[in-house]
């Protein structure tokens, strides 16, 4: 996914934080990812299921970072 896309994404969320959205990315290999935003606020909450972390972000563009580099971690070329 690129960052503008994830971004936009990010802020739909923010947009509709009274609703229980979650968003979960997950790579080839199985590792995934859990972002939803706070209830009532801006603030994400990123929870990573492997290393059970927990990071909270209070910018869009910072957590779609934080997302692009975790899904950058997987090297897809190796099933090329």
């Amino acid at each position: 996914m690129k960052y503008n896309s994830i971004k936009v994404f990010l802020e739909t969320m923010s947009e509709y934080n009274t609703v229980n959205i979650n968003q979960v990315f997950t790579t080839e290999d199985g590792q995934s990812l859990s972002v939803r935003c706070l209830p009532g606020t801006t603030t994400f909450e990123i929870s990573n299921a492997q290393t059970q972390v927990v990071i909270q972000s209070d910018t869009l563009e910072k957590t779609a970072e934080y997302i692009v580099a975790f899904l950058a971690s997987y090297d897809l070329s190796i099933n090329s």
